[in-house]
């Protein structure tokens, strides 16, 4: 049986595990979205930044860590189950989203900083109207990393019982057949592409705006 063959008599089966695979993705990486700006914008706030750098070392080190062992530390802890992948899949791509926006950040120059002060602008209006302005190119690309990261180590966390697209993939790999594991990768492939397509589009109307506002045609 080659892959069309396998896809055409079990679309059913691929469409649900897709479906699976789509929901532990959103859950999982939409959290960490929200966390990770939430934290990356915390550290750099004024109060914070004597913790700036440990986070970001922190957040380094986290980074070379392999999936699995996040996967594995997490189901130690937590047992088998969707809620253990979700929160597994949070972790791992909660990194690059803390990291890309802290960096973004810390790196604008810091003349703009002190013009934008000296227009008699609040703190609140500095963070809004100019730092994650002119930082947005480089959050976007933690937060795309993310997806594109997320998706891939979804297929892993079906071990531990994430369902999703990992579950044809390791049948695929049981069974030793080649067109059953191609049926699991195909639809990851294709679905991380189509989401950082999403968010590349996304990104470009963002700045487009932001670039606008900022010349005041807006």
């Amino acid at each position: 049986m080659n892959l069309f063959d396998y896809l055409f008599n079990n679309y059913q089966i691929v469409l649900q595990r897709t479906s699976e695979h789509i929901i532990v993705f959103l859950i999982s990486w939409s959290a960490s979205v929200l966390i990770g700006l939430l934290i990356g914008i915390l550290i750099t706030r004024e109060k914070m930044q004597k913790y700036t750098n440990f986070v970001l070392t922190l957040s380094s080190i986290a980074q070379s860590i392999p999936s699995v062992a996040i996967i594995a530390l997490v189901f130690l802890f937590f047992g088998i189950g969707k809620l253990t992948a979700i929160f597994s899949l949070f972790i791992y791509s909660l990194v690059p989203v803390i990291f890309n926006t802290a960096s973004g950040i810390i790196n604008i120059d810091k003349t703009i900083i002190e013009v934008a002060e000296g227009m008699g602008m609040s703190k609140k209006e500095i963070l809004f109207k100019v730092e994650l302005l002119i930082a947005l190119p480089t959050i976007f690309s933690g937060i795309r990393n993310s997806a594109v990261i997320n998706i891939a180590t979804a297929t892993v966390a079906a071990v531990i019982g994430g369902g999703g697209l990992g579950v044809i993939i390791f049948t695929g790999l049981a069974h030793y057949n080649v067109s059953i594991i191609f049926a699991g990768v195909l639809p990851v492939s294709i679905l991380a592409i189509t989401i950082d397509s999403i968010l590349a589009i996304l990104e470009k109307k963002l700045v487009s705006k932001g670039l606008l506002y900022e010349e005041g045609k807006l």
